[in-house]
């Protein structure tokens, strides 16, 4: 059934030609079964490959983490109400408690831990911007805990092309990203 699959790849007629690939920010493993030959083929056949951002430069990664911080000095309990603050801070104690028995033996065999997960998803929580928090929650819950160390599907084609010895770039800057979603006013988030 996979040729009826709309492959999600718009081909620019040229010569070479030149493609381009929605992707979405998933485990890969989720995905690729669905993706369509003609998506992979398009890939191998490519020399340049260009990602919405580039997640395997550190300057991306920790341009990421910065843009999600409120301004010095300020925390999230100082810009949520009382009663939804108190709800998170519950909540993500709830997760802290769930998350061993949400980790899969094979991620404890690679040496990750329910602890140091957590932290790496929640680390510096009450000094994140609220949209970054609800962005966060929302990937605290069992199945997409079960699948963290496996790469998103954008991370994992540029480890790919990467690899493949492709030439990579982004389309996007981080700013780009960031501001428009700090822009967002609290009724919004």
């Amino acid at each position: 059934q996979e040729n009826k699959l709309n492959s999600f790849l718009w081909t620019i007629k040229r010569d070479p030609p030149s493609y381009f690939f929605g992707t979405i920010h998933v485990p890969y493993t989720r995905v690729w079964d669905f993706i369509p030959e003609n998506s992979k083929k398009a890939f191998q056949q490519s020399h340049i490959v260009y990602f919405e951002l580039d997640l395997t430069d550190p300057y991306t990664i920790s341009a990421l983490t910065s843009c999600q911080l409120l301004p010095q000095g300020k925390n999230l309990q100082d810009v949520l109400p009382h009663d939804i603050y108190h709800r998170l801070k519950q909540h993500l104690e709830y997760v802290k408690l769930m998350m061993p028995s949400w980790m899969t033996p094979d991620q404890q065999g690679k040496g990750l831990y329910a602890d140091y997960l957590f932290n790496a998803i929640a680390g510096n929580w009450e000094r994140k911007r609220p949209v970054w928090v609800m962005l966060m929650v929302n990937s605290l819950t069992e199945v997409d805990i079960k699948s963290r160390g496996v790469p998103v599907l954008d991370l994992y084609l540029a480890q790919e092309a990467e690899r493949l010895r492709k030439q990579t770039g982004a389309v996007e800057k981080v700013e780009e990203q960031c501001h428009p979603l700090n822009g967002l006013n609290f009724s919004q988030v």
